[in-house]
């Protein structure tokens, strides 16, 4: 991104003729890209309203927010460079960061062996879930397009890649800028942050291997959810979760997460299968059953108060949402709507399943009856008098 952002700036001061490095096959390539990449990034304030509700709010907002930061690091690291202070003064703007991060994002293809890369002229062709090519890489190295078993392309008709079969609506928006109508995926991310009134939160977010969130799924074998934090948010000391802090050999401290006396802080993502064979399975379940429903309805009340224009054929008005981005916030908004709804129907009938499961009925009485012992306690004491 470093290198995108160069000559981002470099080719500002074309008319002045300056030129603060060499010119290369890359430098003309990058002549020919668009300033615009329609990702939610490069919206107006305005068009990112239009995400209020649907799972890439908060996912635009962290992305913005880190790329700022990202921004005022290598600004200030240049400040200690010659060239690239000279590069910088007067002329770069966090808007050439986050245009730079939008032309690799959009542009950016999964190699087998090289990883993540920019190919020039490959990265012009579109995405369809019915593709008649794929690429690869050459045994000496090289990227190459092939075709796909059995796909015949005729003529001047277009030659199209997958960018992926198994991303979500949001994540086609976040990446390239629109989404597959094409798609049969149905689903999203939600972020998910430990209860309130549990003492043991802020440990469960630092020991955890990954994102505290939720993937929900609309398929056609029914409703799916999966998320291994939600069972560690739902745990605590009673059931046998345990923090313990360790010092490793060279003096530092670490932080561990046990599970019935086993370490288990390398097992985070796992931890539905570690529980599974306790006998209280059934009551952890429904707790994670009762907070995800609590929070898909949070969603759906969200994301059914979210600021919606209406794609109409006027004219634009000024500071008026386009209609490109009007039409995929749309789009992304119904589809979002139909998991969370799906979602939040399954998640009821299987709450009330577990409702009736033995080993909950027991658990949920015998926490009655202590709660009532202990609200009786104090009534009892009033009684007594030891004067």
């Amino acid at each position: 991104m470093l290198y995108l952002l160069a000559h981002i700036i470099q080719s500002k001061e074309a008319s002045s003729n300056a030129r603060l490095f060499v010119s290369t096959p890359w430098t003309e390539y990058i002549k020919f890209l668009p300033r615009y990449i329609p990702i939610p990034t490069m919206w107006t304030n305005e068009e990112r309203q239009l995400l209020k509700g649907t799972s890439l709010e908060a996912a635009l907002s962290a992305k913005l927010s880190a790329l700022s930061h990202e921004y005022d690091g290598v600004s200030e690291q240049a400040s200690n460079i010659p060239f690239w202070n000279d590069l910088f003064w007067g002329t770069a703007k966090v808007e050439d960061w986050i245009l730079a991060d939008a032309w690799y994002r959009s542009r950016c293809l999964e190699l087998p062996q090289a990883g993540h890369a920019m190919v020039p002229g490959l990265d012009m062709a579109n995405h369809s879930q019915i593709h008649s090519a794929y690429y690869d890489e050459s045994s000496d190295g090289d990227v190459v397009l092939l075709p796909t078993s059995g796909s015949r392309v005729s003529s001047g008709e277009e030659i199209t890649i997958s960018y992926g079969q198994t991303k979500s609506p949001a994540e086609m928006l976040f990446s390239y800028g629109f989404i597959d109508r094409d798609s049969s995926v149905k689903e999203l991310t939600l972020h998910v942050a430990p209860l309130p009134d549990d003492p043991l939160g802020r440990a469960k977010l630092r020991v955890y291997n990954g994102p505290p969130t939720v993937r929900l799924s609309l398929t056609e074998q029914g409703v799916q959810w999966s998320s291994a934090f939600l069972y560690l948010l739902v745990l605590n000391e009673e059931d046998g979760l345990a923090f313990r802090i360790a010092q490793d050999t060279s003096g530092e401290r670490q932080l561990k997460l046990l599970w019935q006396d086993e370490d288990v802080t390398d097992r985070t993502d796992d931890l539905e299968t570690l529980v599974q064979n306790h006998d209280l399975y059934q009551v952890f379940k429904l707790r994670a059953v009762a907070v995800l429903e609590e929070r898909v309805a949070m969603q759906l009340d969200r994301i059914s108060s979210g600021l919606s224009y209406g794609v109409t054929e006027q004219p634009q008005a000024a500071n008026q949402p386009r209609a490109e981005c009007m039409l995929a916030a749309e789009t992304l908004r119904d589809l979002e709507t139909q998991v969370l709804q799906g979602v939040a129907e399954a998640l009821e009938n299987e709450k009330a399943r577990l409702l009736l499961d033995a080993r909950v009925v027991t658990y949920l009485g015998s926490m009655e009856d202590a709660q009532n012992e202990q609200a009786s306690g104090p009534a009892a004491n009033e009684d007594d008098d030891f004067s």
